[in-house]
């Protein structure tokens, strides 16, 4: 017999009125990506009403005990807590109290949700330089375990940071690039959502911007031009541009040995994918800089 008869039947046997289960909500609040719920239970009938167990729903539970039993005019509380994922659309999760009241051996608790936070907004930590490291602590909503997230150019290390005087959560970032170019990668924050960070690592040469963003509707027309700065004592001598397939430039010295200017046109339809520039500077075999071709649409780094 399923535990909901066996409670029903067990009530029925016994003398006078029936007991009956009145449940009130109580106060609700979101605290470190949780949702927490209280609930009064409260006998109103002639006998005592037995508490068997409340029924978790997917991620919401019990995270206080209930007695065995209510006496007839007895009340206690319940506190239940909902936390994790949550798909889209969803506002209210919905638990079971199991008890002898036999109108409703099975009643139903439903916790509203209310919104599902919004990811902290995107973090760009600049120009960094390879072998450097950059701290950065940053405001984040509530509390949760920062991981780290590890990128083609380096990794960026976080670690959650005691709360600061206001009760801003804090997280830390720190950044080391191992190869230049633009870094995007993406911070788990649990509860509180995907952290979205951009860096630019640099090692020999600036280049601004750091990318080309690719207006693909227009088939590559109005390519912005690039700019190219020697970062060190030793004056950059560039032997030859690599462009991809639909993108063809002009360089241009602005200041010798210190400044050039890349002019970009294109020439048909525009490359799909891992598309890049390709700086080569002179007696190098490999490239000192290279600068992705993105889309237009994708999110800039700075």
């Amino acid at each position: 017999m399923a535990p909901a008869l066996v409670l029903a039947f067990v009530a029925a046997c016994t003398s006078g009125e029936a007991p009956r289960l009145t449940v009130t909500p109580l106060a609700s609040e979101t605290r470190n990506g949780a949702v927490r719920a209280a609930f009064e239970l409260r006998n109103d009938g002639g006998r005592p009403l037995i508490l068997d167990r409340v029924v978790p729903a997917c991620g919401c539970g019990a995270v206080s005990r209930l007695p065995p039993d209510l006496a007839p005019r007895a009340h206690t509380r319940l506190d239940v807590e909902c936390r994790g994922p949550r798909l889209a659309g969803e506002d209210v999760h919905e638990l079971t109290l199991r008890t002898s009241d036999p109108r409703r051996p099975e009643t139903p608790l439903r916790v509203e949700l209310g919104p599902a936070p919004a990811d902290p907004a995107p973090i760009y930590l600049g120009y960094v330089t390879v072998g450097a490291t950059l701290v950065r602590d940053v405001p984040v909503p509530g509390v949760s375990p920062a991981r780290t997230a590890a990128s083609g150019g380096g990794e960026v290390a976080a670690e959650p940071l005691p709360p600061a005087a206001d009760g801003t959560r804090l997280v830390r970032l720190r950044f080391t690039p191992r190869t230049p170019g633009v870094v995007r990668t993406a911070i788990d924050l649990g509860p509180a959502g995907v952290l979205p960070v951009t860096a630019v690592a640099w090692d020999r040469v600036l280049a601004f911007p750091a990318e080309v963003r690719v207006p693909r509707a227009t088939g590559g027309a109005g390519l912005p031009a690039v700019i190219l700065v020697a970062a060190g004592e030793a004056p950059l001598a560039i032997a030859r541009v690599d462009y991809p397939p639909g993108v063809a430039g002009e360089l241009r010295t602005v200041v010798p040995g210190r400044q050039y200017r890349l002019s970009l046109y294109g020439r048909g339809p525009m490359p799909a994918g891992d598309a890049a520039i390709r700086v080569v500077a002179a007696g190098a075999a490999d490239p000192v800089l290279v600068i992705p071709l993105v889309d237009a649409a994708a999110p800039p780094p700075a």
